[in-house]
């Protein structure tokens, strides 16, 4: 291996991820010259492709989510009640993995078309007894407690990047390290626990840049976005 590979595996190991721009800008190598052998390093598995032009070390873990049984109880209920309608759920565990002071989450998160969150949240308070509807900070603190089981209705943004398990649908990655930025039903990780979120994640995870920083404009929070990738680049 010469030195200019031995260099951009350095960069990536450093910077969690690396493109042909980043390395003109920061390491001086000529924009084509940095494609030529980020494309060479990929062929050669020394790189993986986590996105359009973008490179991580394959090293790290792929995010993988298992739904409980209660999970998929309540999809399997819903799907065969409200066919034509988009569901994606899961429940606390998810975050566990990403967490850098664990805290304790029992909630079923039931994400659906908006025009569908009042008829699922009435179908569901039918048969369960704490049913939350798109709650807000303020609820979640006073009212909220995640300890215990509970669920919460709250509308699926259109081109959610989600994956499916066991033949339910479910958040990817991507979209969970924004929606705890932007719903207020993840208050709780809010502050400084948004950087150790996001620092956890990005050690132990290959992430998908492209599709986080997409779904993030999407969801209106994009520079925010933005700078915690960048602290947890720059604090390496």
């Amino acid at each position: 291996m010469n030195e200019t590979k031995r260099n951009i595996l350095d960069y990536t190991s450093s910077h969690h991820w690396v493109s042909a721009p980043s390395l003109a800008s920061d390491c001086g190598i000529k924009a084509v010259t940095a494609r030529q052998y980020l494309s060479e390093m990929s062929r050669g598995n020394l790189l993986v492709r986590i996105g359009h032009g973008v490179y991580a070390l394959p090293s790290k873990q792929q995010f993988s989510y298992r739904p409980s049984p209660d999970v998929k109880k309540i999809y399997d209920s819903l799907v065969a009640e409200l066919p034509f309608t988009d569901f994606c759920v899961y429940d606390g565990s998810i975050l566990t993995s990403i967490q850098h002071h664990l805290s304790i989450n029992h909630a079923i998160y039931i994400e659906t078309n908006r025009d569908a969150v009042e008829s699922v949240f009435f179908r569901l308070k039918e048969s369960h007894r704490d049913v939350f509807r798109q709650p807000n900070a303020m609820l979640m603190r006073d009212y909220v407690d995640l300890r215990c089981p509970c669920i919460i209705v709250k509308s699926l943004t259109t081109e959610s990047p989600l994956t499916s398990v066991d033949g339910i649908k479910v958040p990817t990655l991507e979209k969970l390290l924004v929606d705890i930025l932007r719903d207020d039903d993840f208050d709780y990780l809010r502050g400084a626990e948004e950087y150790n979120v996001y620092r956890q994640a990005f050690d132990l995870y290959t992430i998908n840049i492209p599709k986080l920083l997409r779904y993030a404009r999407r969801r209106g929070i994009s520079q925010i976005v933005n700078h915690l990738i960048n602290q947890t680049k720059n604090n390496d």
